[in-house]
């Protein structure tokens, strides 16, 4: 038998919601950032992303303004309170139970997202994953950017990224397990060994039939 991995993405796959779009909730809830447009802003990312059109460079340019000239240490210490009181009530249960399957088995449990790394790294953390990925943000002078460094796990880009993971693993004939729900996904879901699919969009129920994958619907 060869290798296993399991991979999960985490918006709506593992957690009800989006990272991104309850991080700068957060934000907002917590007067860090004042100005609505923010808020306002993924909530037009989020129909973009669900229609497949969106440009992630410059969303997040924008996005990334909310932490502008702060600190990644200060930032550090609010996505752990972030991820303690908004995050953990909205794992699904059954995500939980599934990870603990793998785990149990012994197969290294990867999570991979289109969101930022600093937020995707604090979560599967918490998930006990072996290996995170998100989308990689430069750094400088000791604050966040609003650039995006390397490629972006997004799109075609998910793959690109774990190719270049495994490459640099012994696990070189890996067979990849995949949970997702979203369309944009779709790149990795036909690279993977085993797809399923986890409270798909429509579009990917779609291609859920026609390809034969499994689909779960998960609840709080």
């Amino acid at each position: 038998m060869p290798n296993q991995l399991a991979i999960f993405d985490l918006d709506d796959t593992l957690i009800q919601g989006d990272s991104s779009v309850l991080w700068t909730q957060y934000l907002w809830d917590k007067q860090i950032i004042s100005d609505p447009q923010f808020v306002e802003a993924d909530k037009t990312m989020m129909a973009q992303y669900n229609a497949g059109t969106l440009d992630m460079p410059t969303y997040l340019r924008f996005n990334l303004q909310t932490l502008a000239n702060i600190k990644t240490e200060q930032v550090d210490i609010w996505l752990d309170d972030f991820v303690q009181s908004v995050i953990l009530p909205r794992i699904y249960p059954d995500a939980i139970q599934t990870i603990a399957h793998y785990r149990a088995k012994g197969i290294p449990i990867m999570v991979i997202s289109a969101t930022v790394s600093f937020i995707v790294k604090k979560i599967a953390n918490k998930l006990n994953a072996d290996v995170a990925m998100g989308i990689d943000i430069k750094q400088q002078n000791g604050c966040y950017t609003t650039e995006i460094n390397g490629i972006p796990t997004f799109k075609e880009g998910k793959v690109k990224r774990l190719l270049d993971w495994i490459r640099h693993q012994p696990i070189t004939d890996a067979y990849i397990y995949f949970y997702t729900d979203s369309a944009n996904d779709l790149p990795l879901c036909q690279f993977a060994d085993e797809t399923f699919i986890v409270n798909g969009d429509p579009r990917l129920q779609q291609a859920a039939k026609e390809y034969k994958w499994c689909q779960y619907t998960w609840h709080l």
